[in-house]
């Protein structure tokens, strides 16, 4: 078990859940973890057959009873004894039929008996407390069964199998080295002890900011990766944004007629580039009305803008720029973005003197030219993100990003510190602050909000 992790999250009593999606299936999973399950287990469960004692990962069939000794389903047990499951607590887990009713019932009989319904990510969380995984891999778990990609599956597996913890590990052992040498120094000054020079010291602080800021790094791609991309396609009314959006997610989605300020709310849709899920937005077009239903949704277009990574700029080709076009591009400057020249069907009357430096692509949403240009900006985009990624270990949430930027400044202030000749028992402050960082990083050292913040979006049963 973690030390300290024990006197923050409670594992004496026995919990239960579903660990299968809601409604009807052909299997419905059920899991009991803690050290009532096998009691209970023994209580509610017949087996067929003589057989009187589960054996460890030996599925058994028989039937689920309740109090009153009632058949409710006919199941498969599978018993895994502690410290070999996935908890490192004993686990029964319950192979019914996927009826909601009878499933239900189950869980009912198990929380007669003692048990209770467990909180969202508890069965991962236990796994942390008795050392099963790491907090790293515990948040690649909720990543995992989260993916919409095969990309993002494959990184959140990896990441289960504990491509950054190996990556942290090294930092971590370089860190306790240095500490180890500074506190010889103060602790035997008087005698004969080898201490390295500040310069020397410094050095290896250095070193260390560099794996760790390469890592850091990552984070531009991991969260576009684990969150998926926002992008908001503008424009001001009438330019083709609706059609222009049908065609992307390659869906009737939005409603395209010739009548100005048709779309008047924000619609999404959700497509896979390079693996990475891109959240198309087609939102309101954009400009000065006295309509109260469209101010609004010109007022939501803004928002969605302030909350994207990419956008696309919609112009009508075959009209002179207005004013509602400028204010566009300028609301459009705050985020990278493409400027899309529709209806290139049509005679063409833009004019493209002034635009700002973004790159342009002539498309017409009517008839589909352009599009495979378009379609390779925005891979080209996505491909950008990762021009900084050294392996598959990837930081994928901020509380990663923000516990690494957290060790990067203290190690900052240690190695100044140390080439400023600062005593050493000041540096030995920040360097153990850069320590227990690390330790909050991997979930050596962990708060209880921490945890609540991290297991609270899991689903329940997992």
């Amino acid at each position: 078990m973690r030390e300290g992790l024990h006197k923050i999250v409670p594992t004496d009593d026995t919990i239960i859940a579903i660990s299968t999606p809601p409604g009807h299936s052909g299997i419905g999973i059920i899991r009991i973890s803690g050290p009532g399950a096998v009691p209970i287990n023994q209580r509610f469960f017949k087996a067929r057959g003589p057989l009187t004692e589960l054996s460890p990962r030996v599925a058994v069939v028989g039937k689920w009873s309740d109090i009153a000794g009632e058949d409710i389903d006919q199941v498969v047990v599978t018993f895994f004894r502690k410290p070999s499951s996935y908890t490192g607590e004993d686990v029964i887990e319950i192979s019914a039929h996927g009826n909601p009713f009878s499933m239900n019932r189950i869980v009912e009989t198990v929380c007669s008996a003692g048990a209770r319904v467990a909180n969202p990510g508890e069965f991962t969380l236990r796994a942390v407390v008795h050392g099963k995984l790491d907090l790293l891999q515990a948040e690649a778990v909720r990543e995992f069964v989260d993916a919409q990609t095969d990309l993002q599956a494959r990184t959140a597996l990896r990441q289960l199998e504990g491509s950054v913890s190996k990556r942290v590990e090294p930092v971590k052992q370089k860190l306790v080295e240095i500490i180890a040498h500074l506190e010889a120094g103060i602790d035997f000054a008087e005698d004969d002890v080898d201490v390295p020079s500040n310069a020397s010291a410094a050095r290896d602080i250095h070193s260390i900011e560099g794996m760790l800021d390469s890592l850091q790094r990552t984070f531009g791609y991991g969260k576009i990766l684990a969150k998926g991309l926002k992008l908001v396609i503008l424009g001001k009314p009438n330019v083709g944004k609706s059609s222009l959006f049908n065609r992307l997610v390659a869906a009737d989605r939005a409603i395209v007629t010739e009548v100005p300020g048709t779309t008047r709310d924000v619609l999404t849709e959700t497509i896979s580039i390079d693996g990475v899920p891109v959240r198309f937005a087609d939102t309101a077009g954009m400009h000065e009305t006295a309509d109260p239903v469209e101010r609004i949704g010109v007022t939501r277009s803004l928002e969605t803008l302030v909350d994207s990574d990419f956008g696309l700029v919609v112009l009508d080709g075959s009209s002179p720029l207005d004013a509602s076009d400028w204010t566009v591009l300028g609301k459009a400057s705050r985020i990278p973005h493409l400027i899309v020249i529709n209806k290139t069907d049509l005679p063409q009357s833009i004019e493209l003197d002034g635009l700002n430096g973004s790159r342009r692509v002539p498309v017409s949403a009517k008839t589909g030219h352009g599009f495979d240009e378009l379609q390779e900006s925005l891979r080209a985009f996505v491909v950008a993100q990762k021009s900084d990624l050294v392996d598959d270990s990837i930081l994928t949430s901020a509380r990663q990003f923000d516990t690494v930027t957290k060790i990067l400044q203290s190690l900052g202030r240690a190695r100044e510190s140390l080439e400023s000749q600062v005593p050493h028992e000041m540096v030995l402050l920040d360097l153990y602050d850069a320590l227990a960082a690390t330790g909050d990083l991997t979930g050596e050292v962990v708060t209880e909000d921490i945890l609540s913040k991290i297991f609270s979006t899991f689903c329940i049963g997992k």
